[in-house]
């Protein structure tokens, strides 16, 4: 398995973390990532068997998607266990989506403001050893958040001084993708991969890498052009991913993965 494919533990949503770690081992995957909901019921018994994985953790997901962050308190509230976690397990990276938002308030509004109200969270996170970054979600999940495209989530990044987890089912579509991996590739601090097939159901229905219309050889290879030096992650769910299994499409995805890298000379 190449040394810079990732897997995150969404891809297996209905798992305990321990299978996932199982298998993760069997694959001969190196890192992982996780979100807090994996271990939410017993926090401390989650870090100390991922820690006892002697596995690499890329990174922790906030359990921040149905919470406001526009308020300094509230934000450093919703994302303290997972920079917690991160630090404690040693990861770089805290990810989260922006949040929910009121009625009537425009996205330049809500950016300025959790731009403002991320400083807490930011400076606390510093202190451990970890980098906040911004997920760009779908705009089919509008709910969890409201940066959506690339442009928007590096402007983001920009003033509030953190990293993206870039998510490239979520901006594959946009124009002068390779211009903006190019100059601002220090802002990636992990780049999720998955599929989608052009025509089906947009919302959290993603596809094994290969199965589907995403131009992913031309991204990958765009973003190593532009110097991107760290992690590709796995992160597929939906009911293809159910109807296949989780061993199934996590194998298929993470060979896919690791052999294009080692194509593309990664």
């Amino acid at each position: 398995m190449h040394s810079r494919v990732s897997i995150n533990a969404l891809s297996s949503f209905n798992w305990p973390v321990a299978q996932d770690i199982a298998l993760l081992k069997e694959l001969g995957v190196r890192h992982f990532g996780f979100p807090m909901l994996k271990i939410d019921a017993d926090v401390p018994a989650g870090i100390a068997a991922v820690r006892a994985s002697g596995l690499s953790i890329a990174s922790v997901a906030a359990s921040a998607s149905h919470s406001s962050l526009l308020e300094p308190d509230s934000a450093l509230a919703a994302l303290k266990p997972a920079i917690d976690t991160a630090a404690a397990l040693g990861s770089p990276l805290c990810y989260f989506t922006s949040g929910t938002s009121p009625a009537d308030t425009s996205t330049d509004a809500l950016c300025e403001a959790l731009t403002k109200a991320l400083q807490p969270a930011n400076a606390y996170a510093a202190e451990r050893g970890v980098r906040l970054a911004i997920e760009n979600n779908s705009v089919t999940t509008r709910h969890m958040g409201y940066v959506h495209t690339i442009r928007d989530a590096i402007q983001l990044a920009e003033e509030a001084n953190i990293q993206i987890c870039l998510e490239l089912q979520n901006c594959w579509v946009e124009r002068g993708l390779p211009g903006l991996f190019r100059k601002h590739a220090g802002l990636f601090g992990v780049v999720q991969v998955s599929d989608y097939k052009v025509g089906e159901e947009v919302r959290l229905n993603r596809r094994v890498p290969g199965d589907g219309s995403m131009p992913l050889v031309w991204l990958i290879g765009q973003l190593l052009e532009a110097g991107y030096a760290g992690l590709f992650e796995i992160e597929v769910l939906g009911p293809h991913i159910e109807s296949e299994g989780y061993a199934s499409a996590i194998r298929r995805s993470a060979e896919w993965l690791s052999n294009l890298l080692d194509r593309l000379g990664a």
